[in-house]
Parts: C-alpha cells; structure tokens; sequence
C-alpha cells in the first residue's frame, strides 16, 4: 500500500451517478471515478508529487505511479523468494501482535523460526557420519521439556524431531534433530522477513494497536481476522483510562496516610534533630504517671513534653521519687544518632566520541604545532626583489587561483608549478628579465575569455561601456536636423524665444563647465587613453597580440571594462590608477614600467579576477564534463578487475586445498598445512584468505600456551616447536618431488598469484586516475574541536608531485603543506562567540562579535592555540615540517567527533602528506646551494660600489618554462604568431585535444578511451 505521510493513501470514494450518458474521468491506476474535470485534475497533480513512500522498498520522493510500480514489483519479488513453507507460520504467529515498532517485530520473529522448521522447506541436514547434505523435510514431532519431579532438574529439553528426504542420495529418508538441521543464509534473512511483513500486515496508527494480515492473504491461509475485543480500539482507552483511575486512588490512599501522620505530631517534634525509638507496648503495669501524661507517652511525646502540655498539673505534685527511667530517655533524645551518609552517585560513563566542545582537555595533553603563515615567510622562501608584504586576505586569493591554474593546466595548456615558485615569481619584479610563468599564466587565462579570428566569440558577460562625448554630439546635431525642417512658424517664434532665455543663462552655462572640467581632473586614471581609435582590448586579444606588453594593455582595456560593475570597480581603480596614471602618457611601454613596481597585493588581484572570469567560460565546463565521462569508465574497469581477483582468489583457495591433499605428510582430514612448501613458500594465506584448518591450529595452540604458567615451561615449549617445525621442513625439503599433480599445482598457484598481483596494480592505478580526474570541487579533510579547516590540496584534482611532464618536475612536490583555514563566520558565532546583548539594546549591530569572559569556548581557543590562533576564515597557515605533522597529530583528540574524523584522514594520507614535505625541503635546500655555488663561480659576492648585478640563476621561479604549449601549439601563448598560413590556424579557445583526438589526460594518454 503506498504511503503518504508514513499513513497509507485513502482513496475518494465512488460518486453516485443516476444518468448512465453522463461524462466521467477515471484514474486507471486507483480505480477512482471523478464527475468534475477539476477534481481529477486536483487529483491528478496530488498523485504527480514527488512525496509518496514505497512501502515495500521504503523508497521516498516518488510519485504515486512511480511508487505504486514499486511497491508492485517488490511485492512479486517477496512472494516468489519468501520460503512458501514458512508463509502460513509466519502470518499466525504475527497476526494480533501489539509490538509497535517493524524492527522489534521482525527480530522477535527470526528468533522464533531460526530453528523451527516446518514440513516442504528445503534445509542443510547434518547426518551422524558428518557430512552435510541437502535434505527437504517431510515430517516434524515436537516434544515437552520433561522435569524431574523430585529435583525440578532438566531431564530433557523441549526440541523437535523430523523426518526428511535427502534428494542427493537417492531419496533416502532419515530421523535428525532439530539441531542438525540449518537453512541457507540467503533463504531466511531479516531483511527478507521485513519485506515480507510489510506486504503481508498492515496497522493502524494508534498506540496499542495490533498487526493485522490483509484480507487477501488470510482468505488464501484461511487466518481468522476477528480482532479480540481487548485489542480493539474503544476497549483499549476505556483499559487506559481505568487503569490510570486506579492510579489516581492509590496515590490519593498514599498521600492521605502520609498526612494524617503529619498531622498528629507535634510543632516541637518536627523541630527536634532527634529520631524517635518506636517500640511495642511492654506488659501493663501500675503506673504512676497522670493520664495526660500516660497519653502522651502512647503516641509518642517524651515525659517533658506531656509535663509541659497540661497546664492546670504540676509535675511537682504528680511524678514521684524515682523518676531515673524518666531521665533515662531525656539523655536519650539529647544525644541523636548520626544521620548515615547517603551513598554518592555512580560515575557517569561518557560514551565517546562526543562533540569537541565538550571534551575536558587532559592536563597533560600536548600542545598544537606553532603555525606558518605567509606573511611571516623565511628568507629563503621569499624572492629578495620583492620588497611589499602580503596582506593578511591575500593568502587565500594565491591558494585559490594556485589550486585552479594546477588542476586545469591542461586545458589552459600550462606546465605544472609549485606554490614556492608561484609565490615567488609574484613578488618577481626586473626590468633585466621577465617572469615566464607570470606572464603564461595571464596570456592563457585571457586567452580563454575572448576566442581567436575576427569573429572570435567573447565566453564572459562583460558590462555596456558608456556612449562617448563625440557620439553624443552627432547625434544631438542629428536630431537638431530632423527637427528643423518639420518646424511651424509658431513653432519658430517659440525657439527664438528659448535662444534668447538661454543667452540670459550663459553664465549658468559656464559655470556647469567649469565643474565638468573638475569632474574631469577628478579621473584616477587614463585607461581609455591607451587605446588607438577603432581599437580596443577585444581585438587585441583576437590577435592574441600579447608581445611588447600587448598582455598588459589588454587586461587595462578589461579592467576599465569591469569597473563599471560594483563588483569589480573598487580593486579596479586600485590597479588601473597605479598602471595608467592621470598624471602620464599611457604607453605600452609605460604600463610595463609601472607594473614592476605594482604592489603584490594587486597583482594576486589580477590573477584573481581573471580566474573568477575563467571559471564560467565552455573550455573548462567541457574539461570537468570529460573528466566526469572518464571517471564514470575508470569506475566500470575497476568493477570488472575486482570481479577478476574475486574469481582468482577463489582459485588460489581451491589450489590451496589440493596442495594440502597433495602434501606427503598431510591427509585429507588433515587440521594443520604445512608452513613450509618445496617451493620455499612460507605462508599459505594470500590477501587476506585464510585456511579454517589453520585457524583451528591457531585456537589449540594458544589454549595449551595459557595452561602454561611458569616461564620455563612456556620456553621448553617454544623451543620444542621451533625444533619440530624444523624437522618438518627438513623432512618436506629433502623428500623426492616425484607427485608430477603436486609440481602443476605448485606452478598454477604461481600463476595465480602473479594474476592477482597485476589485478591489484590495475586497481591501484585506477583508483589514482579517479582521484586525478575528481576535479569537479576540493575535499576537506575535515575540522578540528575549534572548526578549523584542513586542507591538502594534492588529495584530489592533480598528481601528488605535479604533472611529470613539467619543466620542475624534479622538485617532485606540488604544495608540500598542509593547510589550516579559520573557521567561517556562522560556526564561530553559533559555536565559539556565544556574544551577549544586554535588554532593550536594539542599537547593538549583530555583527559585531566581541570577546569577554562569558566567552569560553574563544578563551580556550586562544590558548591552546597561542600565537597563531585563527579567529576568522579569511586567515589561513600552513605546517611545513614531518615533525610539525606528527605533531599535530598527537594534539588531535579523538575523542572529539570532528578529530576523530580528521585524524582517520590524516593517518590514511600521511606517508604522502610527509613525502611531499620532505621533497619540499631538499628541493629548496638544493636551490640555495645552487645560489651559494653560483655567486661563489661568477663572484657577485664581489665588491660592486653600488651597482646591481642580476643573477637569474638566483631566482626559482625563471627555471619554469611551459613546455605543455611548447609541445601541443609549437610556441609559447605569449609568442603565439600574430599572422599564419591560411588553414593551419588552431584555436585555444575551449577544443584542447591530445594527438588523438581525445582528451589529454594527467598520464598523457590515460584519458583515451
């Protein structure tokens, strides 16, 4: 029955139709008839809603059609592979069941029938001679448990007896135990039960209700479904409802008993710290006490207290000579016993992991590595030209455009680089050289904006530029025209009268252009300016005229373009007024002087835009379609070489087995192979398969080493084996190998293994392309206790050390850090910054979050984490070092959820994350040597009164050259020929294709399918 709303769907019942000729829409799949074409509709586009449950399959977010074909295939599905033997017992035994939950019920029920069988079912018999056979069971007896009456001890249990049919040998029938006797793991599963139970019983929604089989299947197993009378609805709360009235009685009873107590003691009573010794009534005898005095003491007043109560008596006058007794039980109330101290309650046991947060810090626990960051870079890391430091934003504007420019390098036709020699060539700056890798990188990224030829078609939305001044003139003149000759005469008298009102405001007019002239001093800069008329920056770059700063003055052109956008105008202005100055001629020439000096900060901003433009544009949308289309193939080849090794491995396990027959010293019923083979081979378990026998083996022998109790017997024992394991070997080693089956074996078992090792390898090497391909978006690694982010961007999207194809691919890293971002700002004001606002303060802005004492989740935040705490998700640091790894994984508390997460990451990536840091290290130390031998060869280190000697060898960053356009176009992006051959023209401009025609892939040719 589908479900809406985890209740099934009531359909609408049948109108009442009189005329037979009147028009009616009915719904085929539920039978139900509409008079009114609005209401079918209505009907229609309720049943057309993804919201209806399979209850069957328990599949959501279906139509009613869609479920209703589920629940129908699911439902034949149970019918034909639910055991018919155990239907009709199943359906008996759950029919009226009251146990609410399905999952409760199906365990409930698979116990019961996990050794009851029941006449047709076919089982597993085990026979007394030990073998094991199919059997199909054609009687049952069952018996009582028999108790001796004398003793009430077991004499024998209740079990059952059957009769069964063994098809395998010859039909032949024998008596077996319900103990002998098992069914197959895939006959009778919960899951299977589950299934059928939801096909078979329906419920209704209220509490206590009972499991009912549905019409259909009680008719076919003749069930009664007469509900009790208690289990009925009505019964059932009128049940409650007494049940909890006698609740209420008792309680009252409870309570008036309690009060009355209350009532007869006395003010002084329940004031007094002492307890009261209640005892029987001795014997009577002759008191001298007066009546008040004895009726005091009955119900439980102390004689003082009776003295004091009855005021018209002296005590004087009535109590006699020996009053010892009386003084007795006076000392007795002044001396209380102690109260018994009530026993502490039990520890609470704490379940981990559980949130972070929450997690008590150890006393001992270590501390968090100190963290880098790239505005406190080393000497060594740092290119000496550059003389600007990064501000604190920028750092994570270079790992975004690094992380893009390293995973689609191949569309973009560029080598590979490391984050050192990207971070260095960004602070490059000589008029001796230029940066190859800067300037590829922006002649590739423009390149992808705007395609090649005349008509080449712009991938960016960009904003209309203003109409110009002369335009504006023309078209004014123009209309001045037009309208001159179509004017009247009146209308004539009416301009006169106008020319001569605008020659009495002429001085209005001059001072409107007077403010128009410092408008125009106000321009920061003069971008329009550089270019030619009927040129701009888009024809420049159709040209792909990159040489003599062509680059430059093509990203001014787009930067005065894009500052007309809100989005863009700020950072725009910034660059644009320090490249094209107001104050100076804007030249090509100019534009390159003034961009050796532009601060890092812009220049990380450039690259940033651009990236931000080139996201969106076809040639990197169709790079992430093909890599999706490859992953989808690695995923279908990986498949099938894991059903090859599943296939080998159970050849391997089956030559295992002959070999063991085929041993001299072994017999089939062997329980312990032989460790050593003539082969030489050591162990007979290959990936992860393991022999029973040689579990068996395993169990004995650690049983007989733990009735060992003292240590020289545990080392006789130890030596006695060595010993005998030796002579085994020596026996198995010097017998002929004359058995020609046993040296076949031994050579398939070869060739096996060999197979399996290849399979493996394949897989291996699929799984790297999946993870190369994954290029869609980065993975997190995952978040510490205070929500801080890890990142290691080699985990996906690009080769652990760089394409092997780059021109520094002998650093043999790509980042060689682990990355550690801040948290984002919802995490930390709804976790971290639990901010304060005092009442009616409707002036305090929300986002301002402060730090004070009710804080302490920052407090402790800043103090685990010292000096480089990262409070926002702009600031980002890094750890460079092995040691600062191993560090940080000893600061990881698993007992954190998040950490727990996290530190499983790490662990499963931390040979590679440590590899690529130590590659880091030698590959700068090699650089510096490199330096110190060079300055030491051409002697820079020389006195030069002052003058600036260039040395390239200095500098990582000039090595880099993009051999990847060398190879596919012939030339650099930046010498890409302004004038070719008609017909061999190839365009950049999104079609980056290999030799083949296909897809160029991070192997080269891996892609090619």
């Amino acid at each position: 029955m589908v479900l809406f709303k985890r209740k099934p769907v009531q359909f609408v019942p049948a109108p009442l139709i009189d005329d037979t000729s009147q028009e009616v829409w009915l719904i085929s799949e539920t039978g139900e008839i509409f008079t009114s074409y609005e209401n079918y509709l209505a009907r229609l586009d309720f049943y057309k809603q993804k919201r209806f449950i399979c209850e069957i399959t328990g599949h959501s977010s279906l139509s009613f059609f869609e479920a209703h074909r589920s629940e129908t295939a699911g439902s034949k599905d149970v019918d034909e592979t639910f055991p018919e033997a155990l239907k009709e017992p199943v359906l008996r035994r759950v029919q009226f069941q009251t146990i609410s939950r399905v999952d409760n019920l199906v365990d409930h029920l698979f116990e019961l029938f996990k050794q009851d069988f029941y006449p047709g079912e076919t089982v597993m018999a085990f026979l007394p001679s030990g073998d094991r056979t199919e059997a199909i069971i054609r009687e049952k007896s069952r018996f009582p448990e028999l108790r001796n009456p004398t003793t009430g001890e077991v004499e024998r249990r209740a079990c059952s007896r059957y009769v069964v049919k063994l098809p395998n040998r010859n039909d032949m029938e024998t008596n077996v135990d319900d103990d002998q006797l098992v069914r197959d793991r895939k006959v009778f599963t919960k899951a299977m039960l589950r299934s059928f139970i939801k096909n078979t019983v329906s419920r209704e929604a209220w509490t206590g209700a009972p499991w009912v089989v549905k019409e259909q299947y009680a008719t076919r197993y003749k069930i009664d479904t007469t509900i009790p009378p208690h289990l009925t609805r009505g019964l059932t709360a009128a049940d409650r409802k007494a049940a909890l009235a006698r609740r209420k009685e008792q309680e009252a009873a409870i309570l008036g008993t309690v009060r009355s107590v209350s009532v007869s003691a006395t003010p002084a009573e329940s004031t007094s710290t002492s307890t009261l010794d209640i005892r029987p009534v001795p014997t009577p005898t002759k008191s001298h006490k007066s009546k008040s005095q004895q009726a005091a003491m009955k119900t439980g007043k102390s004689f003082d207290q009776a003295a004091s109560s009855s005021p018209n008596e002296s005590p004087e006058c009535e109590i006699p000579a020996p009053v010892a007794p009386v003084s007795k039980v006076v000392i007795k109330q002044q001396e209380p016993k102690p109260a018994p101290t009530p026993k502490p309650p039990p520890p609470v046991v704490i379940r981990y992991p559980i949130e972070d947060l929450q997690v008590q810090p150890k006393a001992d626990a270590p501390k968090r590595p100190k963290l880098h960051f790239i505005s406190h870079l080393p000497e060594r890391a740092v290119s000496t030209i550059g003389n600007v430091a990064l501000d604190e934003n920028i750092p994570h504007f270079l790992l975004e455009t690094w992380v893009f420019l390293n995973i689609y390098c191949e569309p973009f036709l560029l080598d590979s680089f490391t984050f050192d020699d990207y971070l260095e060539a960004m602070q490059f700056s000589s008029e001796e050289a230029d940066c190859e890798l800067v300037v590829e990188i922006h002649c590739a990224l423009l390149k992808s904006l705007v395609g090649e030829g005349d008509n080449g078609r712009i991938e960016i939305s960009l904003p209309e530029l203003p109409e110009s001044d002369d335009e504006d003139d023309d078209d004014d003149d123009d209309d001045a025209n037009s309208t001159q000759g179509s004017e009247s005469p009146e209308d004539k008298v009416e301009v006169k009268s106008k020319a001569n009102g605008d020659r009495s405001n002429q001085d209005h007019d001059v001072e409107m252009e007077d403010d128009d002239d410092e408008d125009e001093k106000d321009i920061s800069h003069r971008a329009a300016d550089l270019f030619e008329e009927g040129s701009d920056w888009i024809s420049k770059l159709r040209r792909r005229d990159f040489k003599h700063a062509g680059w430059l003055v093509i990203i001014v052109g787009l930067l005065d373009q894009l500052s007309l956008l809100p989005k863009y105008a700020d950072d725009a202005e910034k660059i644009l007024s320090h490249l094209v100055p107001a104050d100076e001629d804007p030249t090509p020439e100019t534009v390159k002087k003034r961009y050796l000096s532009l601060d890092v900060n812009l220049k990380v901003m450039i690259l940033h835009i651009l990236v931000g433009l080139s996201y969106d544009v076809p040639m990197v949308r169709k790079y992430m379609e093909e890599c999706s289309e490859a992953m989808t193939e690695y995923r279908k080849k990986k498949i099938e070489h894991q059903r090859s090794r599943k296939v080998y491995l159970e050849e391997l396990r089956s030559l295992e087995d002959e070999r063991k027959i085929l041993l001299p010293e072994n017999t089939p019923r062997s329980a312990s192979p032989e460790r050593i083979t003539p082969e030489g081979d050591t162990d007979s378990r290959v990936n992860g398969t393991d022999d029973e026998d040689e579990m068996d083996e395993t169990s004995e022998e650690m049983d007989n080493r733990r009735l060992l109790r003292r240590g020289d017997e545990r080392a006789n024992a130890r030596k006695r084996k060595r010993e005998e394991e030796k002579e085994r070997a020596e026996a198995a080693a010097s017998k002929p190998k004359t058995s020609a089956q046993f040296q076949r074996v031994l050579k398939n078992i070869e060739k096996i293994r060999v197979k399996i090792a290849k399979e493996e390898e394949e897989i291996a090497t699929i799984d790297e392309d999946l993870r190369e391909a994954d290029c869609a978006r980065l993975r997190l690694l995952g978040k510490d206790r205070f929500f801080n982010r890890y990142w290691w961007f080699e985990r996906n999207g690009m080769p652990f050390g760089g394409l092997p194809t780059s021109s520094t691919a002998e650093s043999k890293y790509a980042n060689g850090r682990l990355w550690i971002q801040g948290p984002s700002d919802m995490e930390r004001q709804g976790f971290l910054e639990l901010t304060f606002q005092p009442e009616n303060d409707y002036g305090m802005s929300e986002d301002r979050m402060e730090l004070d004492s009710r804080q302490p989740h920052m407090e402790r935040k800043a103090r685990e984490e010292g000096e480089s705490s990262l409070r926002f998700a702009n600031q980002v640091a890094y750890i460079e070092t092995p040691e600062e790894f191993t560090a940080l994984l000893a600061w990881l508390d698993i007992r954190g959820e998040r950490e727990l997460k996290l530190k499983k990451e790490l662990e499963n990536f931390k040979k590679k994350i440590i590899l690529g840091m130590e590659n880091r290290n030698v590959y700068l130390e090699s650089t510096l040597e490199d330096e110190s031998e060079t300055e030491s060869a051409t002697g820079v280190r020389m006195s030069t009164r002052g003058k600036n000697i260039f040395n390239p060898s200095a500098h990582r960053c000039l090595k880099w050259k993009n051999s990847t356009a060398v190879d596919e176009l012939g030339h650099t992006h930046y010498d890409h020929p302004l004038k070719k051959a008609k017909g061999n023209r190839k365009s950049t401009g999104g079609d980056d294709k290999s030799k083949g025609g296909k897809p160029l892939g991070r192997q080269g040719t891996r892609y090619n399918f």
